[in-house]
């Protein structure tokens, strides 16, 4: 499992509406700073399917009330450094996929940045998940965060609301509470007093900041972390439990991310947990 800040365009599209080779070679130095026609208004609310949000903005229909069903939230609106962006439509091959990357950070980084402002705290205990997209045309770098509600971690399934995320999160609802398998869509969401796989037991941040991608460092760490996490809320280390982690696990996912990952105690067989496992001690598992 995986948390997913999702950019929903690829880092390596090239530059959308740009015909013939003299554009390229009279790029300004910087893009322009207007908004493209297609930005959505910041705190309006959009009954958007998956699919269709991936496709970046201008996202199809029209806005809605926050009141009506809707699937997303937007909460910021903003443009990645107008000389990266320039310099990005400019060049070619590697140096292009570089210059890219840099600007999908830069996206990334915005929406994470402003997403704890919008929200009134952390988020990373909710059911929430912050999408990231490019409003077209891409190379204009400016890009849209709204925020969603998963059906579970790193799931690409979003919920269908009839209230603020913002002001369900404020008032501290949408919590993670556990987690259960669901045939081949991964896992979802589930109260504790369901049948579950598997229980929150808080986050766990790899420091320092814009650390490089290691894939070996980073996986042993945030094991660790998120093994301390479950041996301190269960109250004793087990052997019928381990530790289990949602988090950007690839270098596509790292790169902008906040380093935070989710983590779990999941229960190593195959038998459901019925009831929360925090503070049992080496007491009986709730079956």
């Amino acid at each position: 499992m995986r948390k997913r800040l999702i950019l929903l365009a690829a880092v390596t599209v090239a530059v959308v509406g740009v015909v013939g080779g003299v554009y390229w070679l009279t790029l300004p130095e910087k893009v322009s700073a207007e908004r493209p026609k297609g930005t959505p208004a910041v705190g309006s609310c959009w009954n958007v399917d998956e699919g269709h949000a991936a496709g970046g903005f201008p996202w199809p229909g029209a806005p809605v009330a926050c009141t009506a069903p809707h699937t997303a939230e937007v909460f910021l609106v903003g443009q990645v450094d107008r000389e990266l962006a320039a310099k990005a439509a400019r060049s070619k091959g590697d140096d292009a996929k570089v210059q890219q990357a840099l600007m999908y950070a830069q996206a990334r980084r915005g929406c994470l940045a402003a997403a704890p402002m919008f929200f009134g705290g952390d988020w990373h205990a909710s059911r929430v998940q912050v999408v990231a997209a490019w409003i077209k045309p891409a190379g204009s770098g400016f890009f849209g965060c709204a925020a969603v509600e998963a059906v579970g971690p790193a799931s690409k399934r979003f919920v269908t609301r009839t209230g603020s995320l913002r002001e369900a999160l404020k008032a501290g609802g949408l919590g993670i509470e556990c987690v259960a398998r669901d045939g081949d869509n991964g896992m979802a969401y589930t109260p504790c007093d369901r049948p579950h796989d598997g229980e929150f037991t808080g986050t766990y941040t790899i420091t320092p900041p814009n650390a490089p991608y290691d894939a070996a460092k980073l996986g042993s760490t945030a094991t660790s972390g998120c093994a301390g996490l479950a041996t301190s809320y269960v109250g004793a280390t087990r052997t019928d439990l381990r530790a289990a982690y949602v988090g950007p696990t690839s270098a596509n996912d790292w790169l902008g991310s906040d380093q935070t990952f989710a983590c779990y105690a999941m229960v190593a067989g195959a038998e459901k947990l019925r009831g929360s496992v925090k503070g049992i001690g080496a007491g009986p598992l709730p079956r």
